[in-house]
């Protein structure tokens, strides 16, 4: 998988697990990263809140950033959605961000899936998040990322609607908040809405992204994703897309010492 996606170009890498310890411990995520270090200058992880002592181990495994989905920052509304298991600690996921800077990541993702709660409180309190970690922790790079719930295997359906005009507002306030803010789009959104949405202030976009474990070696082409990709275009579309519209696009901006 690593040898794949580094012949593309790609550079920067987010690798994912499920909420699982017993099937993926700390230890096989640093082992991971290990291996991924090899190809990438650049390894992020999107996994279930760990301790600070868990994030300085992947820290010395290679790992340099961490993105985490609060999901829902409405506490009411965290509960009746994670019941049970250690997900259901609010605080323990709202401050794994937090921990991660001391543990000495340089890269820290944060926001909400939009649609499980009203967009505006929603993007206000993940706005407040970043903006809390940034002035905390200035020597760290955060950034705001704004999914929307696309269909997914479970078939879970969101309670609220997040239209286009909705997630563009959203990117604009968060903009004028925190001008040195990263903003992160992914390809949950149409080819087309991320063509337009450029110019708005994002900048990071994943591109010829896969949701199936083991979804880009040969046999695996029919296993199902966690979620619905909008944007199926390779990575090389994705820069030629990009390079018409008069970007740059750069895919290593960091190199480990």
């Amino acid at each position: 998988e690593a040898i794949l996606i580094a012949a593309t170009g790609l550079r920067h890498i987010l690798i994912l697990t499920g909420g699982s310890r017993a099937h993926s411990p700390v230890s096989y995520i640093a082992e991971c990263a290990r291996l991924l270090s090899r190809h990438f200058s650049s390894v992020s992880v999107e996994v279930y809140a760990l301790t600070e002592d868990e994030y300085a181990a992947l820290a010395g495994a290679g790992v340099d950033g961490m993105t985490m989905f609060q999901e829902v920052y409405d506490e009411q509304a965290y509960a009746p959605l994670h019941p049970s298991g250690p997900k259901s600690n609010y605080r323990f996921r709202l401050e794994a961000p937090e921990r991660a800077a001391r543990a000495g990541l340089r890269s820290l993702t944060v926001g909400a899936l939009l649609g499980l709660a009203p967009w505006r409180r929603e993007a206000f309190l993940a706005g407040l998040h970043a903006w809390y970690l940034q002035e905390n922790y200035p020597g760290v790079e955060v950034a705001l990322a704004v999914p929307r719930i696309r269909p997914q295997l479970g078939g879970f359906t969101p309670t609220e609607t997040v239209t286009d005009r909705d997630l563009v507002q959203i990117m604009l306030a968060f903009r004028l908040f925190m001008p040195r803010g990263g903003i992160t789009l992914s390809t949950r959104e149409t080819p087309f809405l991320r063509d337009h949405l450029v110019p708005l202030g994002v900048t990071r976009m994943s591109a010829g992204s896969c949701t199936a474990v083991g979804g880009r070696t040969a046999g695996n082409e029919e296993v199902t994703g966690q979620f619905e990709i909008a944007d199926e275009r390779t990575v090389a579309e994705v820069k030629a897309m990009l390079i018409d519209r008069g970007y740059q696009p750069v895919f290593k901006d960091w190199q480990p010492f």
